[in-house]
């Protein structure tokens, strides 16, 4: 699909390494946001599971939830610098 989408002349202006990082920082924005997401809406709003059982669930979900935003956070940071905005 790449190279399809290079063809079109979608990605004409970038290099390899310059698609391989948006690979990478879209891949850690949507880790991220899942995490957040997933976290906040399906364990703490809904209660539909918990990350682990027993006493430790509270501070791991909040674990995950600090990860996730580390990750979108790193993402958004790396994407911005790429882009010279």
């Amino acid at each position: 699909m790449t190279c399809a989408l290079t063809g079109m002349g979608i990605f004409s202006d970038m290099d390899h390494s310059d698609r391989n990082g948006a690979l990478v920082n879209g891949a850690l924005i949507a880790l991220g946001a899942l995490a957040i997401m997933d976290n906040v809406v399906a364990h703490w709003l809904l209660g539909l599971h918990r990350a682990v059982p027993g006493p430790w669930a509270g501070p791991v979900e909040i674990g995950l939830v600090i990860l996730g935003t580390g990750l979108l956070a790193l993402g958004l940071w790396q994407e911005r610098r790429m882009r010279k905005w």
